[in-house]
């Protein structure tokens, strides 16, 4: 008579999801390794399962496994955002799973911070900031600008503070917020999800390399397991439409979306 084959043991795995964009972005962390996946849909509520199951599978794994989870908050689309939090969300009441967000600001400041030309760029400047940006619809942007606060941390959560909040505008607006921060700036932005981003920069200001000019996958692990941050309040930062239609918009004003 064969033998039962029994399922492995819980293996506390961590795992990543980024729904934010045109790509559903996975990550898993497991037995100190990092393994990722991208696929572009429209809809990403179809092939999220079947994702994750293709890098849980050789891990022997399954959802069950899953301990930790993070998850990004935004900003981005609507439907996109609503993907990866609401199974964050079934996961953490139904499983019990731990549940981390973090911002695409965030991830793409730790893929600056962990970046050699960074390190090297940082080292000659007495007050280095980091302007991140990434598209939002046509002709605008969404930008936050950070400071360097500890030169010796490991995760851009213990090595960026937020200079202000994040802010939603056009593409002039953007250019000049990034050049109205100084001269002592570093710019990283999403150029897969819009090539052309860097044009908004200023001429002279040193730009992120084209490797990391992207969200990188595992980077949604690190930068939710530095930050910790337990709040799963989406951060749209553009307002819906009929919230634009009952009052004026102010340029670079937003009050929608968590702090951070």
């Amino acid at each position: 008579m064969a033998e039962k084959i029994r399922r492995p043991a819980s293996r506390n795995l961590t795992a990543g999801i980024c729904t934010s964009g045109s790509k559903v972005k996975l990550s898993l962390l497991a037995g100190g390794r990092f393994y990722g996946a991208s696929r572009k849909s429209l809809n990403q509520e179809k092939i999220l399962f079947s994702m994750l199951d293709g890098l849980l599978r050789p891990q022997r794994a399954g959802l069950p496994d899953i301990s930790t989870l993070c998850v990004v908050s935004g900003p981005g689309r609507f439907t996109g955002l609503r993907v990866g939090l609401t199974l964050a969300s079934a996961l953490k009441t139904l499983a019990g799973v731990k549940v981390y967000t973090c911002t695409l600001f965030e991830i793409l400041a730790a893929q600056a911070a962990a970046s050699r030309e960074f390190r090297a760029w940082a080292s000659f400047r007495k007050e280095p900031r980091l302007a991140v940006i990434t598209h939002a619809f046509k002709d605008e942007y969404f930008c936050q600008l950070f400071t360097l606060a500890d030169r010796k941390g490991k995760h851009a959560g213990s090595m960026f503070t937020p200079v202000e909040g994040p802010r939603w505008l056009k593409g002039e607006e953007t250019a000049e917020y990034i050049k109205s921060a100084g001269e002592e700036i570093y710019a990283i932005a999403d150029a897969e999800e819009k090539p052309d981003i860097y044009s908004l920069v200023p001429a002279g200001t040193e730009k992120a390399a084209a490797r990391i000019s992207k969200i990188l996958p595992g980077f949604v692990i690190r930068a939710g397991l530095a930050l910790k941050n337990r709040d799963l309040t989406p951060l749209y930062l553009k307002p819906a439409k009929y919230e634009l239609d009952a009052k004026p918009r102010v340029p670079g004003k937003t009050d929608t979306g968590r702090k951070i």
